[in-house]
């Protein structure tokens, strides 16, 4: 899934969710999962789902229109000169 490596850590750290546990969800280090969010490492289209539920979302397709709606929106107003 195109740049969802970015959806997954704006929408844990929005949620308050750190790195360990989704490593724990995954059964994976850490550092695992921190290679997944910088798109070190390829998502399956299962890890992506098993993610988005962790996170609270029916599946990756929610948790990207939450994203765009309210995450990407944010970060455009905040580069915006007022």
């Amino acid at each position: 899934m195109t740049d969802f490596f970015k959806i997954i850590r704006a929408v844990r750290m929005m949620k308050g969710v750190k790195q360990s546990e989704i490593a724990q969800l995954l059964q994976v280090r850490q550092q695992s999962v921190s290679k997944l969010e910088n798109g070190k490492t390829r998502i399956s289209k299962e890890v992506a789902s098993n993610i988005a539920r962790y996170l609270g979302f029916r599946d990756q397709f929610e948790m990207k229109t939450f994203y765009d709606n309210h995450i990407s929106k944010r970060q455009v107003c905040k580069n915006q000169i007022v």
